[in-house]
């Protein structure tokens, strides 16, 4: 069983000691474990058997949950003090809160047997061994295949159970009447659940015997669901109170644990198994579990809860929000533990929060339990933290400053508030005052990866990549330090205690770590960690918007296009990968593939202007007409005035696609908008001209050269509509006009002899 024991008041064996150990027994009195390990250390060098130094220091060692030093140092004491009970006793105590029983017993009978009764020991080690042996009894999942051993091992845990019981009554140490066992209640409380409930009990089948279920109002299938996996329903008023109604279904239930869980979690399949053998170690009343609380798409934040727990009679829910039962669990000295299991919870996806308004519920709640005791810390971290969920960052900020600097550190929340603080000021760019946080925090020993992630954020956003990428390392150094991650720095590992986002550890880390290095033109080393966010997270936007930027600072254009479309398919993000593509292929001057680009964009963002000039622009370049107009259209349904300019150019590409009355038309509104231009007017007799108005084409070619008079090509068109006029005398004259301003022209050299001949043929 992989138990990790939870940090708290270790029971002192040593009742008389040498005066020269008063000072480090001092130490270990006022929970200084570091100042009281040195002093029996340094005890230990000058009188090397002395017993109750060896148990002084292993406590100092059990302060800090170093559970394994403290087990091998009481070893090393044993052997230097062969005689000493109470450095058996302490061996003892170590290995049943190990979980390591069978080897405890031999020992817990031996000290036993020699007469050691502390009435702590008796309380907190024999008592719950024998509560252990009692459980292996009764576990009919334990039952062997073959009946005779099955048997005759019950026959050996019930010879114990009456061995520890017979020391116990004649030691005088009471035995509580309280439910011992592995029955497990599994207790929920729900309202209108239907559509999570039925997958949440199907999780626990096999695991739990018992299932009550406190429904506080549904008006859907919620009860009936419940009834059908075989629940006990009971109906209560809601009250705005959690705890109450958690007490309620706690009242009705006849486990000996009791494992909790919302509608909305579910119990992981790889967790069942720990989940039954934890119940069979009842020297701890409570459990911590794992919750993986999903935020979005891969992205799930880290807490632990108690929610497996005996059911002993002074086991009692309290806080109207965010409710605990610890307190009462440890009222009596109960020792919590963390088992390897835990819980998927969807409540805190987004979209379920946004439909099920939980953020405004829990901040009406939280702030009536505040009303109630306004120095609750906890309560107050609770507020700070559902306003940072919804954004709200000044009042995130607010309350964060009432809370952090009146915490002792080793909260399971203090690393998670810290960093929300630190994070709610740089979210309102308030980033030296974010620092600052940051760095408290740090002296406080609040040495926890959101602290160090937050304080890279902050660093990044004020554009000093280094800094961001000292604090990242700093950070992952932490996730190795508290057992988040294994010293390869890469595995998450289940049962560290962390709490917080695990992301700021996995790809997040290695997203803000690619993106300093890139700021830094580190690419060579950023490309492999954007590479392998995109196998991490191949549908990430804000991964696949970094890596094309990335991939298009090093020139590779066409890979990039592939990262920017993909991107592009995400909801709020098109227009952004358009720009990007867009300004790739314009800056390349490939105005072919920068089109399409261009003209989303300019579709998108209407009152900016640059991106329709762009688009206008490369379809002149490359010749598109089509696209020409469609941009000269767009700009006009804008409620835009085109130009004589615009009008002109629209009219070309009218007329480079033979539309040409409306061609006409816009090279008119160019000459009323600019009666001055010569091109309106010679663009409008082109048009005439296909479409065999002659005289008026003649006019308006007329009209073009009286503005410009030295323009060969205005002549030759001139000329071309005198011939087909039969004017041939104005024609020939048209026609040397050209050859004079060109004398190279040969087509107007070609046309002037073809109008003497029919001026000859006209004569004769």
């Amino acid at each position: 069983m992989s138990t990790i024991v939870v940090r708290q008041e270790v029971p002192l064996f040593a009742e008389q000691w040498d005066a020269r150990l008063n000072a480090a027994f001092e130490h270990l009195r006022a929970e200084q474990p570091d100042a009281a390990y040195e002093a029996f250390m340094r005890h230990l060098e000058q009188h090397p058997d002395d017993a109750n130094a060896y148990e002084g220091a292993a406590v100092a060692l059990l302060q800090q949950t170093r559970w394994d030093d403290a087990l091998q140092l009481t070893e090393r004491g044993r052997a230097a003090c062969p005689d000493s009970p109470i450095l058996v006793a302490r061996q003892a105590w170590i290995l049943v809160y190990l979980a390591r029983e069978s080897e405890a017993y031999p020992l817990v009978v031996q000290v036993l047997e020699g007469g050691f009764r502390h009435p702590d020991w008796l309380r907190e080690t024999v008592l719950p061994l024998r509560n252990v042996l009692i459980c292996h009894a009764s576990d009919p999942r334990l039952a062997a295949s073959n009946k005779q051993k099955r048997q005759q091992e019950r026959a050996t845990l019930l010879k114990g159970i009456q061995t520890l019981e017979h020391w116990l009554e004649r030691y005088q140490c009471p035995i509580p009447d309280e439910p011992v066992g592995v029955r497990i209640t599994l207790s929920m409380i729900a309202r209108n659940e239907a559509e999570y409930l039925e997958e949440c009990l199907k999780s626990v089948q096999g695991v739990v015997d018992e299932i009550v279920l406190v429904d506080t109002g549904s008006t859907d299938a919620t009860p009936q669901i419940a009834e059908k996996y075989g629940a006990k329903v009971i109906y209560a008023e809601w009250q705005n109170d959690f705890a109450a109604a958690r007490n309620i279904a706690l009242q009705h239930a006849t486990g000996d644990w009791i494992l909790v869980l919302d509608a909305d979690e579910r119990l992981t399949p790889e967790s069942r198994q720990a989940i039954l053998n934890a119940a069979r170690h009842p020297q701890f009343v409570g459990y911590y579990l794992e919750i993986l609380n999903e935020i979005g798409a891969g992205n799930y934040f880290v807490h632990r809860l108690v929610r497996l727990f005996r059911r002993v009679p002074y086991a009692r829910w309290e806080g109207a929000i965010h409710e605990q039962i610890i307190p009462s669990l440890v009222s009596l000295k109960g020792r919590i533990a963390t088992v390897a299991a835990q819980i998927r919870h969807l409540g805190y996806n987004k979209e379920v929060m946004r439909s099920r308004d939980k953020a405004r519920r829990n901040i009406e709640i939280i702030l009536r339990e505040l009303e109630k005791d306004p120095d609750d810390l906890f309560q107050k971290f609770n507020l700070a933290n559902t306003y940072f969920t919804i954004g709200d960052y000044e009042q995130a900020a607010y309350w964060a400053e009432q809370t952090c600097p009146y915490l002792r550190g080793d909260e399971d929340f203090a690393g998670q508030i810290w960093a929300d603080w630190v994070e709610a000021l740089t979210n309102l760019e308030r980033y030296e005052q974010a620092l600052q946080v940051g760095a408290d925090a740090l002296a406080r020993g609040i040495d926890h990866p959101m602290v160090h992630y937050t304080l890279a954020t902050a660093f990044a956003r004020m554009g000093c990549a280094q800094k961001s990428l000292e604090a990242l390392e700093a950070g992952r150094e932490s996730a190795i330090r508290i057992g988040l991650l294994a010293p390869d720095g890469e595995t998450v590992l289940v049962g560290s205690g962390y709490v917080g986002d695990v992301g700021v550890v996995t790809y997040k880390w290695r997203f803000a770590y690619a993106r300093a290095l890139r700021e830094l033109g580190r690419l060579d080393e950023a490309l492999p960690l954007y590479e392998c966010l995109m196998q991490e997270r191949p549908n990430d936007p804000i991964v696949l918007l970094d890596y094309g930027q990335a991939l298009l600072l090093i020139g590779a254009r066409e890979q990039a296009e592939t990262v920017f479309q993909q991107l592009a398919t995400h909801e709020g993000y098109e227009t952004l990968a358009q720009q990007f593509l867009a300004k790739t292929w314009w800056e390349a001057g490939d105005y072919r593939r920068a089109l399409p680009y261009l003209r989303a964009v300019a579709h998108a963002l209407p009152n900016q202007q640059e991106w329709w000039e762009r688009w206008a622009h490369a379809a002149y370049e490359t010749g598109d007409a089509r696209s020409l107009i469609d941009a000269y259209e767009f700009y006009a349904t804008q409620g835009n005035a085109p130009t004589a300019e615009m009008h002109i150019n629209w009219g070309r590409a009218l007329w480079q696609l033979r539309d040409y009355e409306n061609a006409l038309a816009h090279f008119a509104a160019a000459i009323d908008l600019n009666p001055h231009d010569p091109n309106a007017f010679l663009n409008a007799g082109d048009a005439l001209y296909q479409l065999g108005a002659y005289s008026e084409a003649a006019d308006a070619y007329s009209a073009g050269i009286e503005r410009d008079p030295y323009n060969p090509q205005a002549w030759f068109t001139l000329g071309n509509c005198y011939f087909r006029m039969g004017v041939y005398d104005a024609a020939a004259i048209a026609y040397q006009q050209t050859l004079q301003l060109d004398p190279k022209h040969a087509q107007a050299q070609h046309n002037l002899e073809l109008t003497r001949e029919r001026i000859r043929i006209t004569a004769a």
